[in-house]
């Protein structure tokens, strides 16, 4: 018997969703998984082991999340699938209770337990029994180089800090990660300097809000001194910093980003409303008139500077004339990416319960129309970038076009801004930063061929 269930755990598939936080975390993940000797495939219907790394951040996530898994105990009934696991902030959410409704789960583990799993897998533990493990949210990734990249070979995601201690009123993130615990500087460094010396030459530096990494460290560690300290490496690309809180950006930080190349003349910088009541009732910081000095500030500081943002629309007791108030600040401040999101109450935040409610129907209406609004912002700076030679770094083959490559600017986040389409790149170019010079913009895209 106990020969039998080695061989039933040979073979493992993992499907992440989420934040490119969460995609970390599998990394990790998969690194201790590979290292026990367990095989990693991409047919989820030839796996032994399915494990689903969730998201619970609003309610299309959860939805998505528990769509994968009831497909996990499809496999289970009609594949070679022996154990379906169940991690991440659905399950640090919900825990028993989402363990419990889905009896084809047979372990579950939480945002501060998933490193469990291969000692789990490996004493065999769950093979007569099942097996559920909710902790207190408090893992930080401590050591450089212990994951297997998901990514592209020459782009990775490096995270400075887990948790989040913003407390924003209708978030999850604080009782499902946890407060900020920010990784070492030299850790982080190590790990960057590793990454690019293993040929990444982009280094996306994420946390559930970058612009707070070291405040909860006593020395001077913050993010300007970081970049900095990364941007000295022999052969890095790109750096770019992603998820910024407005109230934490500081004049040192643009600085340290205008006078380095290698940083990605790139701010994310989420508002997610411009009503100082609507703020406030987020327990958010700001205002219309500082959010536009702050914009202003970036823009006189950074030349050619990309702006991306979040909005949140129908959030309770938002009014249509607060609702025009931010489509006025959006049309005056013209971001160059925006992505919206209506109102998603969560259970156990202290916006679950705020009244007035804004109906669904309605909040999806105005989500509608700031995106139709953007759709034109967007398109227009776009513009800016017509007839310009530009550096792109080159991605594969374009899936509507033989004769075109696929590759972004440093103005393009990985999968969510818009593209450039290449004329004139190969197979030998992905991977690498080509000049290319902009012939043609559309509303999300841009097209340019090769500047040899």
């Amino acid at each position: 018997m106990q020969e039998k269930i080695n061989k039933l755990n040979q073979s493992y598939f993992i499907t992440t969703l989420g934040c490119s936080k969460n995609l970390v975390d599998s990394e990790m993940l998969v690194y201790a998984l590979d290292k026990q000797g367990l095989q990693r495939i991409n047919d989820p219907r030839e796996a032994e082991i399915i494990i689903v790394n969730t998201c619970g951040f609003i309610e299309a996530a959860q939805q998505e999340s528990i769509n994968a898994i009831l497909e996990g105990e499809n496999y289970k009934k009609n594949g070679r699938c022996r154990c379906l696991v169940v991690t991440g902030c659905l399950s640090q959410k919900f825990g028993k209770e989402l363990f419990d409704s889905l009896p084809e789960i047979n372990i579950l583990l939480g945002t501060g337990n998933f490193l469990q799993l291969p000692d789990l897998l490996r004493n065999n533990k769950t093979a007569s029994q099942r097996f559920c493990q909710v902790g207190n949210p408090d893992f930080c990734y401590p050591e450089p180089g212990k994951r297997t990249l998901l990514t592209p070979r020459y782009s990775a995601y490096l995270k400075i800090a887990e948790g989040c201690s913003n407390c924003c009123s209708y978030c999850v993130i604080p009782s499902v990660r946890g407060r900020l615990r920010s990784r070492p500087r030299e850790t982080v460094f190590a790990e960057a300097d590793m990454l690019v010396r293993e040929g990444v030459k982009e280094l996306n530096l994420i946390a559930q809000d970058t612009s707070a990494y070291g405040l909860d460290i006593s020395d001077e560690t913050n993010l300007a001194r970081l970049l900095e300290d990364i941007s000295a490496i022999d052969g890095i690309g790109w750096i770019r910093f992603l998820y910024t809180y407005p109230a934490k950006i500081t004049q040192e930080l643009l600085e340290v980003v205008k006078s380095h190349e290698s940083i990605c003349r790139y701010i994310d910088l989420p508002l997610q409303h411009v009503n100082e009541r609507i703020l406030g009732n987020m327990n958010r910081k700001g205002s219309r008139e500082s959010l536009c000095r702050l914009v202003d500030s970036i823009r006189n500081t950074i030349p050619d500077v990309t702006l991306r943002t979040t909005f949140i629309v129908g959030f309770p007791g938002e009014t249509e004339r607060e609702f025009q108030e931010l489509l006025a600040f959006m049309e005056k401040v013209q971001f160059d990416w925006v992505g919206v999101f209506p109102f998603s109450p969560q259970e156990g935040t202290p916006a679950y319960n705020l009244q007035p409610a804004v109906s669904r129907k309605e909040a999806c209406r105005r989500a509608d129309e700031l995106i139709e609004l953007q759709r034109s912002i967007t398109h227009k700076r776009n513009m800016r970038w017509l007839n310009r030679t530009l550096p792109v770094l080159v991605e594969g083959k374009s899936e509507d076009s033989q004769e075109l490559y696929t590759g972004r600017t440093q103005g393009q986040a990985p999968e969510v801004d818009g593209m450039v389409l290449i004329k004139g790149a190969g197979e030998q170019d992905i991977g690498e930063f080509l000049n290319v010079r902009i012939t043609h913009v559309e509303e999300y895209d841009l097209f340019g061929e090769v500047a040899r």
